[in-house]
């Protein structure tokens, strides 16, 4: 009997114990390396944050006009029952609204460490977790997907417009022979040609809404008297299951692969066009950098120059901002996913926030995105600290 009580204590409190688990680790390591002293103090400081989160979050979702007592009853009230302002009090305490604030987010709180519990949904009538299912991780896979896909583009084309930026458009070197400078003018003149076309895609990115590049989509798909590639599935797949009678469908993942192309493509549309940006201003400053000057007196030059020097050094201010870009994408989530008809939790925050007024439902959905992104900066400055020779040096000295 004990051994099973204590079983189902471990069980349902196991959000905690990882937690304390981790910590007791990076503290054991930190006794004897200062790189793991860091990681300890990053660990620290990003539950200090989420704590700190969780608190704003909170308190902005209770200034919303509304509790979750009034929408029960009032619900009770659309099924004919009878009900009175000592019902909804009553209501208020059972559910432990009549508690201070700081109360119900101190309890709110211990519940989400000790057992991973998100709170309550009113309007569903049911708990945040059941509520919001597999659509979290939906919307964290598009994000997921839609930075892949800006960092695809973005990194080597963001390389290729920095490399041209100072190129001429034509070959003037009387060394070489006419026949060799016609070949390098066009290969100049191509290269300035793709830069230029690229930064006005990239303009274009930044000036163009998400959900304006989804509008346009589905309407050239509609003058086409084409399906638009809106939700996940077409009619005929919904509910049609994975496997059936022969097997795995392989029809429902082509339709699948269809639709799913087009939230990646909008949502990563704008982080393509910043991203591009973003490394080409990076390796542009570190090209005129001495120490690279100094690789070119040494003879070193072309692409093994960019390649060793200024892209190299580029990629780490890239790679330490993923959390950041991730919120920015799923900040672009939500009116994209009302647009193309998801049903992910980007749109269940639109719907928690503008239709049902649910507050314990999108605080936990905006609790979950600053964790993901605390996360993300947390894994990126352990990593970086890790591989990068410069950020493990101020490491160490900040150790000493």
């Amino acid at each position: 009997m004990l051994l099973d009580t204590l079983t189902s204590f471990l069980t349902d409190t196991w959000l905690f114990w990882v937690l304390l688990s981790v910590g007791g680790l990076l503290f054991w390591k930190a006794r004897s390396s200062q790189y793991f002293h860091y990681i300890l103090n990053r660990y620290i400081l990003a539950l200090i944050t989420l704590l700190l989160v969780s608190g704003i979050v909170f308190s902005l979702m209770e200034v919303l006009p509304g509790d979750c007592a009034e929408k029960i009853m009032a619900y009770k009230n659309t099924q004919g029952e009878s009900i009175s302002q000592a019902d909804i009090d009553a209501e208020r305490v059972r559910l432990g609204l009549d508690q201070p604030m700081p109360v119900r987010w101190l309890s709110w709180v211990s519940e989400l460490t000790l057992n991973g519990d998100l709170g309550y949904s009113c309007a569903k009538r049911q708990s945040v977790n059941l509520a919001l299912g597999d659509r979290f991780w939906m919307s964290f896979w598009f994000c997921i997907a839609g930075l892949f896909f800006a960092y695809l583009i973005a990194v080597p084309f963001g390389i290729l417009s920095a490399f041209v930026i100072n190129q001429p458009w034509r070959d003037h070197n009387p060394h070489n022979s006419k026949l060799q400078r016609g070949v390098n003018t066009l290969g100049l003149t191509s290269n300035k040609l793709l830069d230029l076309l690229l930064r006005m895609v990239s303009y274009l990115g930044l000036a163009l809404p998400n959900f304006l590049l989804a509008l346009t989509i589905i309407l050239l798909f509609v003058f086409a008297g084409e399906s638009a590639p809106v939700g996940l599935f077409s009619d005929q797949w919904k509910s049609e299951p994975w496997f059936g009678d022969a097997g795995f469908q392989t029809g429902k993942l082509t339709d699948f692969l269809a639709h799913i192309w087009l939230p990646i493509f909008v949502i990563g549309w704008a982080a393509t066009a910043l991203q591009q940006q973003t490394v080409r201003a990076l390796v542009v400053d570190e090209s005129n950098k001495l120490y690279v000057e100094a690789a070119r007196a040494r003879g070193v030059s072309g692409v093994a120059l960019w390649v060793k020097y200024p892209v190299r050094h580029s990629i780490s201010p890239l790679f330490n901002s993923v959390g950041f870009d991730f919120q920015r994408v799923f900040n672009d989530l939500p009116i994209v996913a009302v647009v193309i008809g998801l049903t992910d939790a980007a749109a269940l925050l639109i719907e928690a926030l503008a239709l049902t007024n649910d507050q314990e439902l999108a605080a936990a959905i905006l609790f979950l995105v600053a964790l993901v992104v605390i996360s993300m900066n947390f894994i990126t400055d352990s990593v970086l600290a890790a591989i990068d020779p410069r950020v493990r040096k101020s490491v160490l000295a900040g150790g000493q």
